[in-house]
């Protein structure tokens, strides 16, 4: 479990082949994209889910309650955060500073 402190936020980050059309088409037609390259696009990758908040995340702009909530997708500043993964699940998430949070998207 990856616990973020003070003002950090974990993101599960949106996989690159659901992002990028031309990462879908060329798995569609079975071209193996070298992993490096995979990696590098990946971290490209702005937008994601949020997993968990640190405690004093918001705190410095003066707001008593963090704008965004577990479960919210946001986008962030491209090429922010550090990939971290999960010691038990070894999934990987994005840990992001508050700051680098853009927005809150929605569905409706």
């Amino acid at each position: 479990m990856i616990i973020p402190v003070l003002h950090r936020i974990v993101v599960k980050q949106d996989n690159i082949e659901d992002k990028d059309q031309a990462f879908a088409a060329a798995r569609a037609i079975g071209i193996e994209i070298a992993f490096g390259e995979r990696k590098r696009e990946q971290q490209a990758v702005d937008s994601g889910v949020v997993v968990a908040i640190g405690p004093t995340a918001f705190k410095d702009f003066g707001l008593d309650n963090a704008p965004i909530s577990v479960g919210d997708t946001i986008v962030y500043a491209r090429y922010a955060g550090k990939p971290v993964e999960d010691p038990q699940t070894k999934t990987e998430y994005m840990l992001l500073n508050d700051e680098d949070v853009i927005c809150l998207t929605t569905k409706e």
